[in-house]
């Protein structure tokens, strides 16, 4: 259900009887907010790009808010592959009037789709840039009530070096210098990549210029063929008048005044070959590793000297980048942290009349200006930002806007491109922040007594991404001091001295103070019993961090650590035992099969040895074998019904005899092994050593 609703005051629109006017939502606006969608308003026409049906299968380009004017795109004809819409626009190409061409508006829409026109083992996803007249209407008798101007190629952004794209897009910002100046619209859109480069979440920002996109669309096409889904180039001649294009003055001169008067061959042809084969290329203006852009927003701002693309990016983590292009490469002016608890930015809309920003996430509305010159308080500062908002006016960084709204008499300097603070700033007022005060002026400094021996971290914050910090202090410091992770400086304090730490900014050979401090050390006893127990010093008050002072005893020289020495020493046994005992638990199977080893070997010593090995006591050939034969053994047989039993035999046979009497400890191998048949018994005996088996064979 769709209701109309009012801009100035955000109510429902409600009919004469009090009731809140609704429509049918069907097509206009997706089942699940999951969904990605978009719609734009041209001349009282909602086009949108969206979902039909419950499930979410049925993607379709709608256009419909009058009566009897509604077009779709052609499900069956498989025009869109599973879209995520993020953008659209509308460009009035028919301006100015009265030209010569005679072409009409356009709405364009942005998405990412599966490419199907790519047979890679993984699903391919592509960024598209679709594109309807506003004029469309249908055909007659092919395409009744369908697009028959729906077009759409493919975009992408590629890195420089090795070609790695940035294949989904996730926004688009349309950038159009005025109605009538739509041939310079430049598309700025926001990529990311269904694969990882080094680092996940990157993301890249790159941008379209109005000519590609028209050279892309004027270009060949691309068939499929419906059986094997297989995509070509289409390289024969096209109908005529150009399937796709909207009505201009060369097809009324034709005859052909809408696209309910095109030829049927024309609508065919688009049927199959909607899909453009020339690819719209970029290379990213500004790539960012380990954040992933949502949204984006571009304001041309007309600065001292000439206009400037300031670009307004939003993050995934609730955050808002400002950029801007200067001498082809791109300079984040500031970071902006819009929402705390890091949401996402889910929509950036630009007002440029009142120079504000709306930003939301799923829970919140952020109003944000889109410069906020005061940050700056020095030359120096407003000069290095590149801002193309704000500029020096002597004494204070003042909004370039609002100062000729004023009609401020008080010149202002701005350095866009180079950022010469030398130039600008030695003809400003002179201002503490802008030379480094002599050293002999110590009132200046922020004095911090702390006790002896016991160490300080002074912070010092940059105030600019770009600057570098630099800590100076006179020599008599010594090595009494180091850097801390944080940018700050570790000292340590000395009995009855005072020093000189100042933290300077650098950028571009500008230097900013930041931070002055004078530490000064204060010497005092502690007594130190012979247990090794301290007293904790008396630390005067502020937000100083110290560590426990030196202690000194009148006994002892020196500070005993004996207690110190017991636990580590404790402790390191203690995580000794528990790693044995560990090892031992995670090793327990080996140790079990250690201990069997063990006893198995234990029990085989005790065990006493046999005297001979037993053997047969008739031999394959019937002789019987002489009684003092004992080392032999009768070979049991199976009465069964596939082995025959043997026979006694009357004579022993001398041969026989010796050829079956083995040595008890000769093992029997392969060289001895031969096969009798007996007489009697037609199947196959296998002498194998000393041992006489049946064969299966």
């Amino acid at each position: 259900v769709c209701a109309h609703q009012n801009t100035a005051d955000f109510s429902l629109v409600k009919s004469d009887t009090g009731e809140i006017v609704t429509e049918d939502g069907r097509g206009r606006c997706p089942f699940n907010p999951e969904y990605k969608s978009t719609a734009i308003m041209a001349d009282g026409e909602l086009y949108a790009g969206t979902v039909s049906n419950f499930q979410g299968n049925e993607p379709i380009i709608y256009k419909g808010l009058r009566q009897g004017t509604s077009l779709k795109t052609e499900n069956s004809l498989n025009w869109l592959q599973d879209p995520a819409f993020v953008g659209s626009a509308y460009i009035q190409e028919s301006l100015p009037k009265g030209n010569l061409v005679g072409d009409d508006d356009k709405i364009y829409f942005f998405f990412s789709e599966a490419g199907k026109e790519f047979d890679f083992f993984d699903k391919t996803i592509v960024s598209r840039i679709a594109r309807v007249c506003k004029g469309d209407m249908g055909g007659e008798r092919v395409l009744q009530k369908k697009w028959t101007t729906f077009l759409k190629a493919q975009l992408l952004c590629t890195l420089p070096d090795d070609g790695f794209p940035f294949n989904i897009i996730q926004d688009m910002f349309v950038l159009t210098p005025s109605p009538e100046d739509w041939k310079n619209t430049v598309f700025y859109g926001v990529f990311t990549s269904q694969w990882y480069n080094g680092a996940s979440g990157s993301s890249a920002v790159c941008s379209f210029t109005m000519d590609q996109v028209e050279k892309a669309f004027n270009g060949r096409y691309r068939e499929v063929n419906r059986e094997t889904q297989q995509w070509y180039t289409y390289n024969h001649p096209v109908p005529e008048p150009r399937p796709g294009v909207c009505i201009t003055n060369a097809a009324r001169e034709d005859g052909i005044s809408s696209s309910l008067h095109m030829p049927d061959k024309v609508l065919n042809f688009v049927k199959d070959h909607f899909l453009m084969d020339s690819v719209i290329r970029s290379q990213p203006l500004l790539l960012k590793r380990n954040v992933r852009y949502t949204q984006i927003a571009v304001h041309l701002v007309q600065a001292a000297k000439k206009a400037y693309n300031v670009i307004f990016i939003g993050t995934d983590d609730g955050r808002l980048h400002k950029a801007i292009n200067v001498n082809n490469k791109m300079h984040i002016i500031e970071e902006m942290v819009i929402f705390r608890d890091s949401q996402p930015v889910q929509r950036i809309e630009l007002d440029t009349e009142k120079g504000q920003l709306y930003v939301s996430s799923f829970s919140e509305l952020a109003a944000v200006p889109v410069a906020n010159c005061t940050n700056y308080q020095s030359c120096g500062e407003c000069i290095l930002s590149r801002d193309p908002y704000c500029a020096w006016n002597g004494r204070l960084c003042v909004d370039v806007r609002r100062a000729a709204a004023s009609r401020q008499t008080r010149p202002s300097h701005q350095d866009i491109d180079e950022a010469d603070t030398s130039a600008v700033c030695n003809k400003a007022v002179a201002s503490p922040r802008l030379a480094r005060p002599p050293p002999a002026r110590m009132s200046s400094c922020q004095v911090i007594v702390i006790p002896a021996n016991t160490f300080q971290v002074l912070p010092c914050q940059l105030r600019s991404n770009l600057a570098e910090r630099r800590w100076e202090f006179s020599e008599s410091a010594g090595h009494f001091h180091y850097p801390s992770q944080q940018g700050g400086l570790v000292v340590v304090a000395q009995a009855d001295r005072q020093e000189t730490y100042e933290c300077w900014s650098v950028e571009e050979g500008f230097r900013q103070l930041l931070a002055n401090f004078c530490v000064r050390g204060e010497a005092k006893q502690e007594s130190t019993t012979l247990r090794g127990r301290s007293r904790p010093p008396q630390v005067s008050q502020g937000k100083i961090l110290t560590l426990p002072e030196e202690a000194r005893s009148p006994q002892i020289d020196t500070k005993t650590y004996f207690n110190e020495l017991i636990v580590v020493c404790s402790l390191l046994a203690f995580s000794l035992l528990v790693f044995c005992l560990f090892a031992i638990f995670r090793n327990r199977g080996d140790v079990k099969s250690m201990l069997k080893e063990g006893e198995r070997a234990n029990m085989q010593q005790k065990k006493p040895r046999t005297v001979g090995k037993p053997a047969e006591n008739l031999p394959l050939n019937g002789n019987a074998v002489p009684a003092s034969a004992s080392d032999h053994k009768g070979y049991q047989t199976l009465n069964d019904n596939y082995i025959c039993s043997t026979p006694p035999h009357e004579g022993p046979s001398p041969d026989n005899s010796r050829g079956f009497s083995e040595p008890e400890n000769k093992p029997p191998n392969l060289k001895e092994s031969h096969v009798e048949v007996s007489p009697t018994c037609p199947r196959p005996r296998v002498r194998l050593g000393s041992e006489i088996k049946d064969s299966i064979v």
